[in-house]
């Protein structure tokens, strides 16, 4: 295989980004990721659990679950994240312990762990050594750079394992605001297909509507409906793939929408794609050749 082909792997490492964002981004992949938090105040909110972070945090994603950061627009918001499918490691390993390096994303469900001084030293040191050879990978030297990242990065997954083992802690909410958001969030997951208003939500949480309203966007960034909204379209995009048989009128009720001009439009905004090419594409996809793919599939990325 040429060299130029090595960095081709479904694996993407971006270190200490301090890039700033704006706005509430809800977003989902279907790729493991490792988001660890450097530095300034953020709310994550992740699936239906939301988390106050402090520098150390490090959270452990399975796929597809819907989330997104909050973070406070005064300070520097830095972090680190790499992006893995699952199947890379099936090209360096074998199965048995493939399977017990990913145990912890797929038993422990989008879990946060703080890493103590010795051990946060050793994960950013590991993350600072594969930037510098991801950075290579259009080197001459990239074979071997490649190598050595893959290396780093095996040792950073047993790194991982052993903070799972030892160190899953969760910490509680720090404030009644944070724990009201909570059963909230609780509550939109437990009945986001149902038909409902700002009114019942708040009637069933015994909260004022306008609390309701501004306490969410306080603590999360966004409203209640885009969370909701974004929710849905995120659970029509499992079920477009897991369920091609189904059409995309029936996807559309079985995740709350009443109007189906109503969930393709807010599925093209949300996706940057009618529902019909995104399914389509989800076929060209299963069609392509290994290599195809995964080129694919960082383009996506991207």
């Amino acid at each position: 295989m040429p060299q130029s082909l090595q960095w081709h792997e479904p694996i993407e490492l971006t270190y200490r980004n301090a890039h700033p964002i704006e706005g509430a981004h809800f977003h989902a992949h279907a790729y493991y990721e490792l988001y660890f938090f450097h530095q300034g105040e953020c709310t994550y909110l992740i699936g239906d659990k939301i988390m106050t972070l402090v520098p150390g945090d490090l959270i452990l994603m399975h796929g597809m679950t819907l989330h997104c950061p909050n973070p406070a627009p005064h300070m520097p918001y830095v972090r680190s994240t790499l992006h893995f499918e699952p199947s890379y490691l099936t090209t360096v390993l074998q199965p048995d312990l493939v399977a017990q390096l990913l145990r912890p994303f797929e038993e422990l469900s989008n879990i946060r762990i703080h890493l103590q001084e010795r051990d946060r030293t050793e994960f950013d040191r590991l993350l600072s050594e594969m930037n510098t050879l991801y950075r290579q990978r259009n080197s001459s030297e990239v074979h071997a750079a490649y190598e050595r990242f893959t290396l780093r990065f095996m040792e950073l997954m047993h790194v991982v394992g052993g903070l799972c083992k030892n160190h899953v802690q969760e910490r509680e909410h720090r404030s009644d605001k944070e724990r009201y958001v909570q059963r909230v969030i609780s509550f939109l997951e437990d009945h986001y297909a149902e038909e409902m208003t700002l009114e019942t939500i708040a009637s069933t949480l015994h909260l004022s509507k306008p609390y309701l309203s501004n306490l969410f966007k306080e603590v999360t960034g966004t409203t209640v409906f885009k969370y909701l909204y974004n929710r849905r379209i995120n659970q029509a995009k499992i079920w477009l793939r897991l369920q091609p048989e189904r059409s995309v009128s029936d996807i559309s009720r079985m995740v709350g929408f009443r109007h189906l001009a109503h969930f393709s439009r807010l599925f093209k905004a949300v996706a940057g794609c009618s529902p019909e090419a995104y399914r389509k594409g989800i076929i060209k996809a299963s069609s392509l050749t290994g290599q195809e793919a995964l080129l694919s599939q960082i383009q996506e990325w991207k």
